[in-house]
């Protein structure tokens, strides 16, 4: 003996309806999953640039410790002192530190400053005063230099 159920009538437009509905929570899921993406990228770039800056932050409080070191090498002429600044550059140069290049060079705006000038050679370097860094290619010092200007006859 079978027993019959009665079950509610499923028709056309319940449907069409189930499947609005499905589709729509699907396009909701997808949505979801590239918002998802979206943010995980960019709290990923947000967390590379955070790193970025506190590097460029340390490493530009190393240069200045760099600069007093060879200020006093210039006074002491030690060569202990002389190998130790030589590691000291060569460990920031590994982190990504290049020293801005200012022999021969011509004045360069993006990468130096202009503290003086000089009769010399028109918009050539005659002297840096402050050597200028760049870290991962972003300028972090510019380097301060004196430019040469040629003599004008009045």
């Amino acid at each position: 003996m079978t027993t019959k159920k009665n079950h509610p009538a499923v028709t056309v437009d319940k449907i069409a309806l189930l499947e609005k509905q499905n589709a729509e929570l699907q396009d909701k899921l997808v949505r979801s999953l590239a918002d998802y993406a979206n943010l995980e990228k960019r709290i990923d770039n947000q967390r590379q640039m955070f790193i970025a800056l506190t590097t460029i932050s340390i490493i530009a409080k190393m240069i200045d410790v760099l600069d007093d070191l060879r200020l006093t090498q210039t006074h002491l002429q030690d060569q202990g002192l002389q190998m130790t600044i030589d590691k000291f550059i060569t460990v920031l140069k590994t982190e990504g530190l290049d020293e801005i290049k200012t022999d021969g060079q011509n004045f360069n705006p993006e990468f130096m400053e202009c503290i003086d000038t000089q009769e010399g050679k028109d918009n050539s370097i005659i002297s840096v005063k402050k050597t200028g860094y760049s870290f991962n290619g972003q300028v972090i010092r510019p380097a301060q230099v004196v430019v040469g200007r040629e003599k004008k006859l009045h």
